[in-house]
């Protein structure tokens, strides 16, 4: 029987054997799995015709396909609704955006040297002069985006402090003038 000092003596051995073992390299069963993939894709490639050098180039108001299975009718369909969807967006007139107030009063002079100051300063900008018993306000520009409304309210702040950007529906003609 083994008494306590023995015991002591052979853990520590025991643990530098165990430690010394080699042992198998791991490998990733994945990096096997994709290494050895094999797929034939010819079924799936598109054909071409064959050109021969006569027919190379192209004749006057010709439209050369090249690819022989594509399917026409598809491409016609396609461009059908595409159509219909360009007619009705270019019907679309009005949406929602920004707009800067530059001025609101009860002076008409006022309002009319905001909107002449609109007119020097940024010809690009449209001014709107609106007038709701006893106020009139001023406001400028059909901006899409808010970011493009805060650059041009920057400059407007030299002159008119107050000014602030609006929610507001917009012309979209009028907005794809802007710069």
């Amino acid at each position: 029987m083994m008494n306590f000092k023995n015991w002591i003596l052979l853990l520590p051995m025991m643990y530098v054997a165990v430690g010394c073992v080699t042992s198998k390299p791991t490998r990733s069963t994945t990096v096997d799995a994709y290494s050895n993939y094999d797929e034939d894709l010819s079924g799936v490639r598109p054909r071409y015709k064959e050109v021969a050098p006569a027919e190379t180039a192209p004749k006057k108001n010709e439209v050369k396909r090249v690819l022989s299975d594509q399917p026409l009718h598809v491409n016609r369909q396609l461009d059908a609704v595409v159509d219909t969807i360009a007619a009705r967006n270019r019907n679309i007139r009005f949406a929602s955006g920004y707009r800067i107030q530059i001025y609101v009063g009860s002076t008409r002079k006022d309002a009319d040297d905001a909107k002449l100051y609109t007119y020097q300063t940024f010809p690009e900008l449209n001014p709107y002069l609106m007038y709701s018993q006893p106020t009139y306000r001023v406001r400028i520009g059909d901006f899409m985006n808010r970011i493009d409304a805060e650059r041009y309210l920057e400059q407007v702040r030299t002159r008119y402090a107050s000014a602030v950007v609006l929610a507001e529906k917009i012309d979209l003609k009028k907005s794809l003038l802007i710069k």
